[in-house]
């Protein structure tokens, strides 16, 4: 099974579930402030799309900020709270995939 098939359920799971909440990371600020777009660590974020990209980047999310903002981000750009019915399974993903990232080499 391929990266892209493995990232395929969760990707399913996560269209279902739609729209999810969820708080940027401290690198998804600090990229997005040097764009102009005010976001802080407690904005909340609102997931309205996700796209298995497989390997080169992941999952990956369309999110909107209260402002209408719309931004594209990686999975594990994003944090999500405890209560989030697919907690588990987005940081089980988000930890295989920080360590695919540092194999690749693309950290």
């Amino acid at each position: 099974m391929d990266i892209k098939e493995q990232y395929e359920e969760l990707t399913k799971k996560l269209q279902q579930s739609l729209p999810i909440k969820a708080y940027p990371t401290r690198e998804l600020v600090h990229s997005l402030r040097d764009k102009e777009n005010p976001i802080t660590l407690k904005s909340e974020l609102t997931i309205t799309t996700v796209h298995n990209s497989g390997d080169i980047s992941g999952i990956m999310c369309v999110i909107e900020q209260k402002n209408k903002n719309v931004i594209a981000c990686g999975l594990v750009h994003l944090i999500f709270m405890a209560n989030c019915p697919l907690y588990k399974e987005i940081v089980d993903y988000q930890k295989k995939r920080n360590k695919r990232i540092r194999q690749l080499g693309m950290n």
